[in-house]
This record gives structure tokens, sequence and C-alpha cells, in this order.
């Protein structure tokens, strides 16, 4: 059984890994199970023995990579932690904006894929296993209410963020246009502490 059981496991990752591929340059749309089958080299059969289609692939995908790059950022910002304390929930947010920002860069590939493939509905529901089943709403909730600070309306300022986040990222990581990553986190992040600074409900003056 041990023997069977790798097998089947190697052609799941085989066919995940094919989809990923395709969905990262093609887009799910744009992509069919033919041409995943293909890539990976299976027979169109056995992809319905692990996967209902093409859109279950996507879902797969998404929690597994979703997974690793929150992972991987709340590692780092853990270690950061240890050695020094944020000195606002403001940098505690860009620092773990960065971490991810960073992660992309560092995958063309990953990017392409969240761009085309991860819409708003999902991201905000999307659970991570390996930080408690938490889901990405409430990763940055948590940062927020680690301060005396109070927002309105905190789903759609972190929608802002997130959108503005893949949407100057995209072309100067990918592209490299109109500027080098470097160049734009200051203004990205500089932007970011603006929309926090948008949605912070300030206390009222007491009137003397």
């Amino acid at each position: 059984m041990g023997k069977i059981d790798d097998k089947k496991k190697q052609k799941k990752a085989a066919l995940l890994s094919a989809a990923y591929q395709l969905f990262a340059v093609k887009g799910i749309d744009n992509t069919s199970v033919s041409e995943i089958v293909q890539g990976a080299k299976l027979a169109k059969g056995t992809f319905y023995l692990y996967f209902k289609d093409k859109y279950e692939v996507r879902d797969s995908l998404i929690a597994s990579q979703a997974n690793l790059l929150f992972e991987r950022a709340s590692r780092q910002m853990d270690y950061v932690l240890q050695e020094k304390e944020p000195d606002s929930v403001e940098d505690s947010i860009i620092y773990l904006i960065d971490t991810v920002v960073d992660q992309l860069n560092d995958s063309p590939n990953l990017l392409r894929f969240i761009s085309k493939n991860l819409s708003w509905g999902v991201f905000s529901k999307l659970q991570i296993a390996d930080l408690d089943n938490r889901n990405c709403m409430d990763i940055f909730d948590a940062l927020l209410s680690e301060s005396n600070k109070k927002y309105r309306q905190k789903e759609l300022m972190i929608f802002m963020i997130v959108e503005l986040v893949n949407a100057t990222c995209y072309n100067v990581i990918l592209n490299h246009v109109p500027v080098e990553l470097d160049e734009l986190k200051p203004d990205l992040y500089n932007s970011i502490r603006n929309i926090l600074h948008q949605f912070e409900v300030k206390e009222a003056a007491p009137v003397i």
C-alpha cells in the first residue's frame, strides 16, 4: 500500500504542478483540463480520480500557496519581533506586507498565479492551516487589535491595501516598470500608512 500511496501522491503533485504553471501564465479560464494532464504527462481520466474540475485544482493551489506565503511571512515576523518590538501597528502591518512582497519578488510565477486567480472573496475567507486555520482577515485584525487605535470599516481598509499592493507590484516585479521594486517600496508603504490613518477613528477632544 505504501508504494501505491506514493504513486498517487506523485500523480496528484504532478497535476498540481502542471496546473500551477499554466494558471500562472494563462489564467484558469484559458487553461483546459487537457493542457493540465498533458503538462503532467498523465492520462485525462487520471485527472478525475483526484479532482472534480479545474476550479477544484485552483482552490487546492490557492490554499497551499497561501499557506506557504503567510507561514514564511509569519515566521520572519516572529523572528524580528524577538529582537525588537515594532514602534506602531502601522510598522507591524507594513513589515508583514514587506515580507510577502519580497517572496513574490523571488517567485514571479507565484505573483502571476495570485494576481490572475485570487479574488478578494477567496482571499478574505482563506484559512491558513499553519496559522491555526485563521483566515487572512484574522491575521490583519490581530495586528490591528494589538494597538489602542480604532478603525472603521476594517474590511474595506484591508481590501484597499491588498489591492494597492497587488496592482502596483505586478508590473514593477514582472516588467520592472515604471521603477524597480526598491524604488517603489517607500512610496507604497507611505500610501499604506495614509490608508491606515484615513480609516483611523480619532478620539474627540474633551470639551473644556
